[in-house]
């Protein structure tokens, strides 16, 4: 246990200015992201801290590691959508789930029909709701990448073009 403690000193001392870059898992299985944000696992899903403030829950790391990118990288809006089409997404879950547990149960087939056509929106848009969390994820992993000293902004010519005639 002592020598794990003395090579995360080291690690940290030799690793200083690449903290705001890294992304990993402490003993407790808690994830240390860029040096300022903590996820842990819950019960409920991952919950995100952002230095000591409560962020919210998330249905998984990959959202919570993207609203943590887009966090740091300054893009706002992104977070605040991945925040929200997450929450939503999970309450959306938990009431097909609990009414399609309802229908199951039910002895009356006409009352499962009647379940399972209301249903049917709401399926529709949890699909919606997880292409739209798809398009904030992948946007997050874009500017992650794009941040690694903008290798993914494309190069202009730098001569302009000149012809053999």
């Amino acid at each position: 246990m002592k020598s794990d403690q003395e090579f995360e000193r080291m690690f940290c001392q030799e690793f200083r200015g690449l903290q705001e870059n890294l992304i990993w898992q402490n003993e407790a299985g808690e994830y240390e992201v860029f040096g300022k944000y903590r996820i842990a696992r819950e019960k409920s899903g991952y919950r995100v801290w952002c230095s000591a403030t409560d962020v919210g829950v998330f249905r998984g790391t990959r959202t919570a590691l993207s609203w943590c990118i887009a966090d740091k990288h300054r893009s706002f809006n992104t977070a605040r959508e991945i925040l929200n089409t997450d929450n939503k997404l999970t309450a959306l879950t938990h009431d097909i789930d609990s009414r399609a547990a309802m229908g199951d149960h039910s002895k009356d087939p006409a009352f499962r029909e009647i379940i399972l056509t209301k249903l049917e929106s709401k399926i529709i848009q949890k699909k919606l709701l997880e292409n739209q969390l798809t398009k904030c994820v992948n946007w997050a992993k874009y500017i992650q990448q794009q941040g690694f000293e903008n290798e993914t902004a494309r190069t202009g010519r730098s001569q302009p073009n000149k012809t053999s005639r």
